[in-house]
């Protein structure tokens, strides 16, 4: 639920470290750095080990890391490439599924057809394996493994326990199952970072959703997907902010200024918030917004015990963080054709800004609604029309009367919080909005 910090990708510990030691300097909060396709002495070659020439001491630096309130992910994949380190043993004990005919490849990085196996979780040996080669990050300090791709195996191919018919829409299940019950059994955590998903995949949280374009109409159609996603009984889910792939150069493009920070915005109000994609995402590289940007950071963090609260009501219900209006509102016909609003937990109704005219329609349903920002009061049931929104703003209310638990003080990380200093917030008469006081 704190701010996760990534791109594709970073190269080297002294880069890390220079973009942690900045975050920190310059007070942005932050909690998890994540390495993506380059920690491998090849970019994208995934064996599961550290460049050692360019991550010296791996340990030492995620150590480092740690004592400045930084956690380390690392990104991987369910496949074994031909030039990998591990082929030979991993061909030799079945531990990738034989080929029964070559296949032709993809020519990309972003098909399993580009590997010369999948890694066959339905053979105890290979799952023993694959947990073997995460246990040795784990025990580094390693505390996140994102569980990229999945959602596609070599359809030719010979699996120990079914037939790659049964096993395609499955692979997922069994491929984050293993993943997250290592990482609990050594962290005592269970996460994983995941793409693909199918029935059950919500017990082994969590999940984002993929490689959306940095446009208003990615923005909106991950909106989307998230909240099919809840209904369908996962309680987490995130996007990457401010979405993945530039267009028209899907590497370099650059991400406008308002897409980034109608993205952030958005982030804040979602169960989990990670800044990636295909170029530079530190808020710094867009200097006209960003001091926006750390307003709605310090604005995450004082949410956390709100968010706390949320999610610890989402493992024991299976509510989903980020609710549909039709989760609350099943008889209001409206609620049903709307969805680019959400519930965050059972307090907030979010309304993110989509476009660049800075204006949009807002629906509150039945209750009386407090906008959290100016303590302005509504009756529901109606329609806020062209409702002018600053780039600095967002519409976001929440159900008069609640109570909402939040963090009085202002942090770089969660390793600075106690808890116990939480204070609750009265959203009655007397509320004159969240930056009234600030």
């Amino acid at each position: 639920m704190e701010l996760w910090m990534s791109r594709m990708t970073y190269f080297s510990a002294d880069e890390v470290n220079t973009i942690c030691d900045r975050m920190r300097a310059e007070h942005y909060p932050c909690d998890v750095i994540h390495l993506d396709t380059g920690w491998f002495k090849t970019d994208w070659l995934c064996e599961w080990k550290f460049n050692e020439e360019r991550f010296p001491q791996p340990e030492n630096f995620i150590r480092r890391l740690k004592e400045r309130g930084y956690r380390v992910s690392l990104w991987q994949l369910p496949y074994v490439a031909d030039d990998a380190e591990q082929i030979e043993e991993a061909k030799a004990n079945r531990f990738i599924g034989p080929l029964t005919k070559k296949q032709d490849t993809e020519g990309s990085n972003f098909s399993a057809l580009d590997y010369a196996g999948t890694i066959d979780f339905t053979y105890p040996k290979a799952v023993g394996w694959y947990k073997g080669l995460l246990k040795k990050l784990l025990d580094m300090g390693v505390v996140c493994i994102k569980t990229d791709f999945g959602e596609n195996i070599h359809m030719d191919a010979a699996y120990y326990g079914m037939t790659p018919e049964l096993l395609n829409n499955l692979y997922a299940l069994l491929y984050q199952k293993a993943a997250y019950e290592i990482t609990k059994e050594v962290t005592g955590d269970g996460i994983v970072w995941a793409r693909a998903a199918w029935a059950g995949c919500q017990r082994y949280p969590l999940h984002w959703g993929g490689d959306s374009a940095s446009t208003w109409d990615g923005m909106a159609g991950s909106l989307k997907g998230g909240l099919h996603f809840g209904l369908s009984g996962f309680a987490f889910w995130s996007h990457d902010v401010p979405g993945f792939h530039s267009l028209p150069d899907f590497m370099n493009s650059p991400v406008s200024d308002d897409i980034y920070v109608r993205w952030t915005q958005f982030g804040v109000f979602s169960s989990h918030i990670r800044y990636h994609g295909t170029s530079k995402r530190e808020p710094w590289s867009y200097p006209a917004i960003a001091s926006i940007v750390k307003k709605w950071w310090k604005l995450r963090y004082a949410l956390i015990p709100y968010i706390m609260e949320q999610s610890e009501k989402a493992t024991r219900t299976g509510y989903p963080v980020l609710r549909a209006l039709i989760f609350h509102h099943p008889e209001d016909k409206l609620c049903w054709h709307i969805d680019d609003e959400y519930y965050f937990g059972d307090d907030f109704l979010v309304a993110p800004v989509m476009n660049s005219e800075g204006y949009r329609d807002v629906y509150l349903p039945k209750g009386e609604w407090v906008n959290f920002f100016t303590g302005e009061c509504f009756e529901g049931e109606c329609w806020l029309k062209k409702v002018d929104v600053p780039l600095e703003e967002m519409p976001v209310y929440v159900r008069r009367g609640a109570t909402i638990p939040m963090y009085p003080e202002e942090v770089d990380c969660t390793d600075e919080m106690d808890l116990s200093k939480s204070i609750l917030v009265k959203i009655d008469d007397a509320y004159r909005g969240f930056w009234a006081d600030r």
